[in-house]
């Protein structure tokens, strides 16, 4: 379905600006109407007109979930068939765009537990991402001190989950993921998958958060998948010695190819990765402050926010999907 224009009003939001466009949604710049504040508006390329229900359960129960680590949903729009997801607007840069090779150990550990908590807290209230990457992590520098936010966390759930047992949102064959940051098991269904699915991305995450380079890189998604079943990285601390032991255990144990071997949530790697239980301990090494210069690492604050990424594929079968035409959307080998 088309989507909105630049310019339009979608109910009570005024269309300032496009920031993106994904395989399931475009996100923009919004302002209230009535209010004059600025939101960030996901809206979903999907037909909504059935499903006002479930969607609007959907939208309540994302507003709810609430962490500092978290782009929260505010709002959930239905109109004319069309849903769209209102969220607060972060002023800052992807993780993917930071100077990862130059940020020292306890930068990159005040990071990575705040990515580390914002997945915590998701997996505690049941809700399963299905895309963490660094484009879907936001940088926001408040007072001297780097917070990162975890985004898009609702739309997975709206999109695959059917509590209700209805006919689910996306057509048979939508795989939600992105190569080089899936969990060889969501390449063949992303519907089945468990938090141990995203352990597996944030192993990704983070290792290329320490390292600077993608753990699996890949030419192909026949490519990435390959790597991503057989473990088949470089070494870590090989690209950065200078890393604590505590970093490559932790990200070894996530990026098992064996879902049964990897920490069960975000909560069980944080632990592994920081080798720390003690909440007041953990909001600490989230909450450094980086001098002045330091934050020349963080690149000016844009617009750009973070989109999902889909690939269209057949039906899962027991296997990975068969092959299909085209650049990039190769099927894994069986």
């Amino acid at each position: 379905m088309s989507g909105p224009r630049v310019g339009e009003r979608i109910d009570r939001y005024e269309l300032m600006s496009s920031v993106g466009r994904g395989g399931v949604g475009e996100v923009f710049r919004v302002r209230h109407a009535l209010l004059g504040s600025e939101h960030a508006l996901k809206v979903l390329l999907i037909d909504a007109s059935t499903r006002r229900a479930r969607l609007m359960r959907e939208g309540r129960l994302q507003a709810n979930l609430r962490h500092p680590n978290l782009v929260p949903v505010t709002d959930l729009v239905v109109q004319d068939g069309l849903v769209a997801l209102v969220m607060e607007l972060v002023r800052g840069p992807s993780i993917e765009l930071l100077r990862s090779q130059q940020l020292s150990v306890p930068e990159i550990d005040a990071l990575a537990t705040g990515v580390l908590s914002g997945a915590a807290a998701m997996h505690q209230q049941g809700t399963i991402h299905r895309d963490l990457k660094p484009a879907n992590v936001l940088v926001e520098v408040v007072d001297g001190r780097v917070n990162t936010l975890i985004t898009d966390l609702g739309i997975a759930k709206i999109l695959f989950d059917d509590p209700s047992g209805d006919e689910p949102i996306t057509r048979s064959g939508l795989m939600l993921g992105t190569p080089g940051y899936m969990a060889p098991e969501q390449y063949r269904s992303a519907r089945r998958v468990d938090a141990r699915a995203d352990v597996f991305s944030l192993g990704a995450l983070l290792f290329r958060l320490a390292g600077g380079v993608s753990a699996f890189p890949a030419r192909s998604w026949a490519e990435a998948y390959d790597r991503a079943s057989k473990g088949n990285r470089p070494r870590l601390s090989a690209l950065r010695p200078d890393i604590p032991a505590r970093w490559e255990r932790a990200i070894d144990a996530a990026l098992s190819p064996d879902p049964q071997a990897r920490p069960a949530d975000a909560a069980a790697l944080r632990t592994m990765w920081l080798e720390e239980t003690d909440s007041t301990r953990i909001t600490r090494h989230a909450k450094l402050r980086w001098p002045a210069e330091r934050l020349r690492l963080i690149p000016k604050p844009s617009w750009a926010m973070a989109e999902v990424s889909t690939l269209e594929l057949p039906s899962p079968e027991p296997g990975p999907p068969p092959a299909r035409p085209g650049p990039h959307r190769q099927a894994p080998p069986r």
